[in-house]
């Protein structure tokens, strides 16, 4: 799969510039200048760095990933920004759990990317490469799963939909910060007895329940309000709630109206409201 650019030299630059002095946690401001096409992480790619063992592949659709080594992978979620990717492992499929198993930090959490002629690299807090990715090779399919999470793949529309920035904050709500958005919320609406809430870790882990099923992923923040966000699977036990977990896995923008936390999907329309508590 050729590998699409949409970053310049000069802007490449820029990016390791702005990385190199990114602020700590989960907040990732960027310039416009530096944005990058989520949907270029998009892809079968050969893991080289990071203590990584040669075979080791990460394959990328819209929203979800493989991350091979041996004859199995762990399975998981990821958002991205033009400029900042987060992950989060589910589980592990496959017959070499203990492969599976080894230590992923430099892909999982917040992390800043950054498109190189050949593929693309994660950057630490430091602004220094910790992985790279290229097209190369595949790894072998194993009969417990599809063989379609061994075989590469290319972007089409749907993924860029997927992956595209969202649309703007409406005019009456502002951005929402890291340090407005950590902590304990609840519903702005409705009165339950079953308690659905969610609490934002200030380490870009969250977690949280729609009063019977827990939920959990991690977030981080990009520019304007732009929310990156992943959720893990979960039981599906009716009862009296609020889709809490489900608001914040599916949204793209974070706004505050006040002190309510205002949470929208990428074509900016609302999902939920949430207030401390």
């Amino acid at each position: 799969m050729g590998v699409r650019r949409t970053v310049t030299a000069l802007a490449l630059a820029l990016a390791l510039a702005v990385a190199s002095g990114c602020v700590s946690g989960p907040e990732r401001p960027i310039a416009p200048e530096d944005a990058a096409d989520p949907a270029e992480l998009v892809g079968l790619w050969r893991v080289r760095g990071a203590g990584e063992p040669r075979d080791t592949w990460l394959r990328m659709e819209a929203g979800a990933f493989q991350l091979w080594r041996g004859a199995g992978f762990d399975d998981g979620g990821w958002d991205a920004s033009r400029s900042t990717i987060v992950a989060t492992a589910w589980g592990h499929v496959g017959e070499d759990h203990g492969a599976g198993a080894r230590d992923a930090d430099w892909l999982l959490g917040a992390h800043t990317y950054r498109v190189t002629e050949d593929g693309w690299q994660l950057l630490d807090d430091d602004g220094d490469p910790v992985a790279t990715m290229t097209v190369d090779g595949a790894p072998q399919p194993i009969a417990s799963a599809s063989d379609v999470f061994a075989a590469a793949l290319e972007v089409g529309e749907e993924e860029r939909e997927a992956l595209r920035a969202p649309q703007p904050l409406p005019e009456e709500l502002s951005p929402a910060t890291a340090g407005r958005l950590t902590g304990r919320w609840g519903p702005a609406e409705g009165t339950y007895e079953t308690d659905p809430h969610v609490v934002l870790h200030d380490d870009g882990s969250w977690a949280g329940s729609d009063g019977c099923n827990g939920v959990w992923g991690d977030w981080a923040l990009a520019d304007a309000g732009w929310l990156l966000s992943t959720g893990g699977p979960s039981t599906a036990i009716g009862c009296d709630g609020a889709p809490v977990g489900s608001w914040v896995a599916g949204a793209a923008l974070a706004g505050l109206d006040g002190d309510v936390l205002v949470l929208l999907d990428r074509d900016a329309t609302e999902l939920g409201r949430l207030e401390r508590g």
